[in-house]
């Protein structure tokens, strides 16, 4: 059985890394910031953004508000509304210091 394509258990002796929860909820957590200040920075509204992006202002707000976590699909269609490179984004977030 998988989940998201990871088997539950290896079938082997190799081990997996752990997972740090921790560490990728802050990425995510300043993926989503960056991605709200640049939606500010160019003045547009959650609405607007919803309809450039072709999601819900609903689903919108609850990401901005890190009340639900973004699906991939998501920060994609947001970050080609802003036209911000999501890659170079993830990238600049993934880079930096995590805060301890």
């Amino acid at each position: 059985m998988a989940i998201y394509g990871h088997p539950l258990q290896p079938q082997s002796d190799h081990k997996w890394p752990p997972v740090r929860r921790d560490e990728e909820k802050e990425l995510v957590r300043r993926i989503c910031e960056r991605l709200v200040k640049n939606r500010q920075e160019q003045g547009i509204s959650q609405q607007k953004l919803s309809e450039m992006a072709g999601i819900s202002r609903t689903g919108l707000r609850h990401v901005e508000s890190l009340e639900t976590s973004p699906t991939m699909y998501s920060l994609l269609k947001m970050s080609k509304a802003l036209e911000v490179d999501l890659s170079d984004l993830l990238r600049q977030e993934r880079d930096r210091p995590l805060k301890r």
